[in-house]
């Protein structure tokens, strides 16, 4: 046999009958000019009605018929099980509900024959769409694209027409939808041009595509994250010699842009129109088909699939290619920024952790979000490369530079490698457009700090962003990474059971510490970002409250403002009730920066937490600590134990309930002294650098702890 079409049959009996037609019809023009055809009919899980339908057709044209039955549910396996049973040099894919132009066969095979590269696949020119959508589109040979297009998207259709031999290198995958990819036709065809096989099309050839909400690539289009496996044409190597080949075939780049521009914009319709020939093909399909109405075909839109500009995302994977260099990673870490912060301090110590426990590690940081700078890229560990894909890449938008970034990541990971994901707009973005696609291709470890709040009635709760979030994808986490057990607590209240979850108190470094003979200086500290969460405006009224009551201290505020918080609104030079002043010193970058010997206690007044570095670190000096029973802080703040624990049910009990933790720290000296030497000693035996490297390499698997490399 010269040519084999393998057919695949579902569940379509309706729509079957004008499809066997119009091959019959193919067949009946290949016989005539002397070419032998076979048809293989693969039913998948077929219904008796669809058997029914094609025993009724006697499809005379061909040479030789064979059915094959699977129960495989799946288009790539059902293909391949007909590609083995065929005997044709070439093999040409069909589906049970289109139609193809009577010349098909014999355009396609002359086409293939002509070639000067035998490792060749042919499409039909011509694709006119119709059913529920109706567009016309015209396909061109590969010479106009590049790898990077076949990353953007499929340039040609599900259909081809290719040697034999090509599907002893390669066949089709088994993409199901619910393995979040999918398009088995555009995988296999970027497969075969890794392996240098041209693509051209046969000039006056159409394709009658049905469109329906039933079809397949619909279900792909609407339940997969609409990206295929990674394959040898995405490989770093591969991939750019493919783009620099392409730029320099015929020695001028911007002449085949110009030509790409061309057939972009280019009227499909009109092209198919002004040709009796194809219009005389249409008006066979509508002899067989009812449902193609010709004058919507003639008035149908255009579209192109060249990708004409050089500055899609497809192309724009060359430079981050380049960017990254050739290493292989075993972590990738996903964070909004690489600025000062809690999160951010929290996920680089655990990549210290995982740098010096494992040295073959190789680290690479992706920073999604808008910053104007990165002050903390000089923290990472050595070797680790960072990359800032929305200022490299900002002529692209989110969703743009989201599918490059994932189609990166899929080419630059090794097998197994660990995702970090802090909990943000671009991590949540990147889950919910490719969730099944990440969580087979990675071990994905989630970090889980403290939910926000809002307050009704009068009282605080629990903001559902968090919880939205866990219910979406938490099923795709390897690993849920938290840095206290009121976390894990609380989504247990609402989730269950949850094994995936890892408590990993944060490591404290304690640059120095206060003297635990100290004597009495009647000041508080407050250290933090100066911002809503941390309700800095409290301080003024714990004043205030603290002057009425006759309780003379002084406050001094330390902290940067988030943008668009104003300091002189809420700390100004203006003095409250009663003459109260809190003292604003300004930012700081560490605890080791401020003058924490000078200072009584320290004082928290967040209104939502986890548990907080700046706390931690307070603690470990020796400070005793007054702070709100939020999140996590209950973990170090022991109330009577390392310091005052306040709680109220309003605005007002908390003002009072800070006063009267003030006036116990002052009401006992000695003991207070106590409660310092108590959080120091809590502090180095929960956050210390041994049993946090023991708490790391425990929940990431990263094999025995060696004391020798705990710093």
């Amino acid at each position: 046999m010269e040519v084999s079409v393998v057919l695949n049959l579902h569940r379509e009996s309706l729509l079957l009958t004008p499809t066997l037609l119009s091959l019959e019809a193919c067949a009946h023009e290949a016989r005539k000019a002397g070419i032998s055809v076979e048809l293989i009919a693969v039913f998948d899980r077929t219904d008796g009605a669809t058997r029914e339908a094609f025993n009724a057709q006697r499809l005379e044209g061909f040479s030789r018929i064979e059915t094959v039955e699977v129960n495989v549910g799946s288009l790539g396996l059902a293909r391949n099980a007909g590609i083995e049973r065929a005997t044709g040099e070439y093999i040409w894919t069909s589906d049970s509900d289109d139609l193809v132009s009577s010349n098909a066969i014999v355009a396609l095979l002359e086409t293939a024959r002509n070639n000067p590269n035998p490792d060749v696949v042919v499409f039909i020119e011509y694709l006119c769409a119709f059913g529920d959508r109706y567009h016309n589109v015209r396909y061109f040979d590969s010479k106009y694209l590049t790898a990077g297009d076949f990353a953007l998207h499929h340039p040609y259709i599900s259909r081809i027409f290719v040697p034999r031999a090509a599907f002893d290198q390669c066949g089709y995958d088994d993409l199901r939808v619910a393995s979040g990819f999918a398009y088995e036709d555009w995988h296999l065809n970027c497969n075969l041009r890794a392996r240098g096989y041209d693509m051209v099309v046969a000039p006056d050839t159409v394709i009658f595509y049905r469109q329906r909400n039933g079809s397949l690539l619909r279900q792909a289009d609407a339940a997969s994250s609409r990206l295929i496996p990674h394959g040898p044409l995405f490989d770093r190597k591969v991939f750019l010699a493919d783009v620099q080949r392409s730029r320099s075939q015929g020695g001028d780049w911007a002449k085949l842009v110009r030509e790409r521009q061309e057939i972009a914009s280019a009227d499909n319709t009109a092209l198919f129109t002004s040709s009796s020939k194809l219009m005389g093909y249409l008006r066979d399909a509508v002899e067989l088909e009812p449902e193609i109405e010709p004058y919507r075909v003639e008035s149908a839109g255009s579209y192109s699939p060249m990708p004409w500009s050089p500055a899609h995302w497809g192309m724009q994977l060359e430079n981050l290619y380049r960017m990254i260099g050739g290493e292989t990673f075993t972590d990738i870490v996903l964070l909004p920024w690489l600025r000062p912060g809690g999160g951010e301090k929290y996920i680089m110590q655990v990549l210290d952790r995982i740098a010096e426990q494992a040295p073959d590690s190789r680290l690479l940081v992706v920073a999604g979000e808008s910053a104007p700078r990165h002050e903390w890229v000089s923290r990472l560990p050595a070797g680790s490369v960072f990359l800032d894909i929305c200022n490299a890449f900002p002529a692209l938008n989110e969703v743009e530079r989201d599918a490059m970034t994932i189609r990166a990541l899929l080419a630059v990971s090794s097998d197994g490698a660990r995702l970090h994901l802090k909990s943000s707009g671009f991590a949540h973005r990147l889950l919910d457009s490719f969730g099944p696609v990440m969580g087979a291709s990675f071990r994905i470890v989630y970090y889980r700090f403290c939910d926000g709040t809002y307050s009704w009635q009068g009282k605080i709760r629990r903001g559902p962003w968090g919880m939205s979030v866990m219910r979406k994808h938490l099923p795709g986490f390897w690993k849920v990474v938290t840095d206290c057990n009121a976390v894990l607590d609380d989504d247990q209240r609402f989730l269950g059971p949850l094994p995936s979850y890892e408590v990993v108190y944060a490591k404290c470094d304690v640059p120095r510490v206060v003297d635990a003979g100290r004597a009495v200086q009647k000041r508080l500290l407050w250290a933090s970002r100066v911002d809503v969460q941390k309700r800095p405006e409290r301080l003024l009224q714990i004043a205030t409250a603290l002057k009425t009551a006759g309780v003379n201290v002084e406050i001094d505020a330390f902290g940067s403002a988030d943008a668009g918080v104003d300091v002189k609104a809420i700390f100004g030079s203006s003095t409250g009730l009663a003459g109260a002043k809190v003292n604003y010193r300004g930012g700081f970058s560490s605890v080791s920066d401020l003058p924490i010997e000078k200072y009584d206690a320290f004082i928290y007044t967040s209104d939502f937490d986890g548990l907080p570095n700046v706390l931690l670190e307070m603690l470990g000096a020796g400070l005793p600590a007054i702070a709100p029973d939020i999140g996590g802080i209950r973990e170090v703040v022991i109330d009577g134990v390392t310091g005052k624990l306040v709680n109220s049910v309003d605005e007002a009990s908390l003002i009072a309930a800070y006063v009267d933790a003030v006036k116990e720290i002052y009401g006992d000296w000695e003991a207070t002294l106590q409660l310092g030497l108590r959080a120091r000693e809590l502090i180095a035996a929960q956050h210390g650098a041994d049993v946090f490297a023991e708490r790391v390499a425990g929940a990431l698997d990263l094999g025995w702890l060696d004391s020798r490399k705990v710093s």
